[in-house]
């Protein structure tokens, strides 16, 4: 190896340290641009989430709104809910959700003789027991009709 000597803010340096010093310039600039490019990634990760979010939110007013349109619903239901903050969405959802549950029971199952009733008194889509049985079986008691057939 070439053991001359470079002069260095003042120090006299061998040719393999000049080149260590230089080693370590650039690997400290590249481990700097790791980091800067490590945030933006997770920047642009935020802002996707962000916006699939809000896509997500979008089209389920736009549907909302169609149905409402459709079903010709009260100007009430075209208005849009207040967004909630990040704590009550939880139970809103739930909310929602057990609402849903109740509208698929009853276009279903309810409204097409028990499809999914199994006839121990079970839901084959949900697995539980069925709540709505009970109602269907005293209102066509009321009407003086038998309950559906669960077959």
């Amino acid at each position: 190896m070439n053991n001359r000597l470079v002069v260095v803010r003042g120090r006299a340096l061998s040719a393999a340290q000049d080149l260590a010093q230089e080693h370590v310039a650039l690997v400290g600039r590249l481990g700097r641009l790791q980091q800067r490019v490590t945030e933006q990634l997770k920047a642009g990760a935020r802002r996707q989430a962000a916006l699939e979010a809000e896509n997500l939110r979008l089209r389920c007013e736009l549907v909302r709104m169609r149905t409402a349109v459709a079903w010709d619903l009260r100007p009430a239901a075209l208005q849009s809910p207040p967004r909630p903050g990040p704590r009550a969405v939880a139970p809103r959802l739930d909310a929602e959700m057990r609402e849903a549950q109740a509208v698929i029971c009853q276009t279903g199952c309810a409204g097409h003789a028990h499809p999914w009733l199994e006839p121990d008194g079970q839901c084959r889509r949900t697995g539980q027991a069925c709540d709505r049985l009970e109602d269907a079986v005293v209102s066509t008691a009321a009407r003086g009709a038998g309950p559906s057939d669960p077959a």
